[in-house]
């Protein structure tokens, strides 16, 4: 029998490289935060950040605290600390999602995941949603100190957007994040492993909001399609209407 190639191999440990984050620190950053979002394209529900700081300075290269372990050591150890199975949210069973999302937590304590309300989309539209819920999620991580740079999966920097007058009067105390320079990776939640981190806190967080959404508004099915447009939510929109969760300015089918 043929053995598994490097890249099978590597697809069943999950993510095992912080190569992106070692980059980072030999640049001179010294902390980052890698950044998802999730429940972008949900008829109900919010729309959620997750995000995950990393003290790069002194964890890959030892400069902020002045240890002289060579750079090449200190990356091993941390590597070798990432949790098993880390990968993109979307190639993770729900199973499994619950107990990576804890080892996560715990390989990097310094996290948060951050929300826009429904209502709030319908009020500034999904880019600048998605800019609100970053910031809340920056201002959560601010009590552990700033961060230089931002990791964000996706193509799109929706980060650093500029704010329009609408979304300042709806951002309230959230215009006034500094947001970090940011650097946009395509399908970074599936190689970058500070934004797969984020990508699975944020994703198992939001799906336990829509299930505590599907207890108080039964028939839509939230526990299991999480908002999205599946025939069975759309089916229970024309029958049972809309409630207060629902993005009322997207095409409910109503």
């Amino acid at each position: 029998m043929a053995k598994p190639g490097a890249a099978a191999i590597r697809s069943a440990a999950g993510i095992r490289t912080l190569e992106t984050e070692a980059e980072c620190a030999a640049e001179g950053v010294r902390a980052l935060v890698g950044m998802d979002e999730v429940g972008r394209g949900s008829l109900a529900g919010p729309v959620g950040v997750g995000a995950v700081r990393y003290a790069v300075g002194s964890a890959l290269s030892g400069r902020d605290e002045g240890i002289r372990v060579p750079p090449e050591e200190l990356l091993a150890a941390e590597v070798a600390g990432i949790p098993a199975g880390l990968r993109d949210s979307k190639q993770v069973s729900p199973g499994r999602r619950g107990p990576l999302a804890e080892a996560v937590a715990l390989w990097r304590p310094q996290h948060a995941v951050a929300y826009a309300s429904a209502a709030e989309i319908d009020r500034v539209g999904i880019t600048m949603a998605l800019n609100l819920a970053g910031r809340r999620a920056l201002a959560a991580l601010a009590v552990h100190g700033p961060a230089d740079l931002v990791l964000l999966d996706g193509s799109h920097d929706w980060l650093s957007a500029p704010l329009t007058l609408d979304a300042a009067a709806v951002f309230a105390e959230a215009a006034d994040v500094e947001v970090p320079p940011v650097r946009t990776f395509v399908k970074g939640d599936g190689r970058i492993a500070t934004i797969a981190g984020a990508s699975i806190l944020a994703k198992t967080n939001r799906d336990a909001r829509m299930r505590d959404l599907d207890a108080e508004f039964p028939g839509y099915g939230w526990a299991g399609n999480a908002g999205y447009g599946s025939q069975q939510h759309r089916e229970a929109i024309r029958a049972l209407g809309v409630t207060p969760h629902h993005r009322t300015s997207w095409n409910l089918g109503v």
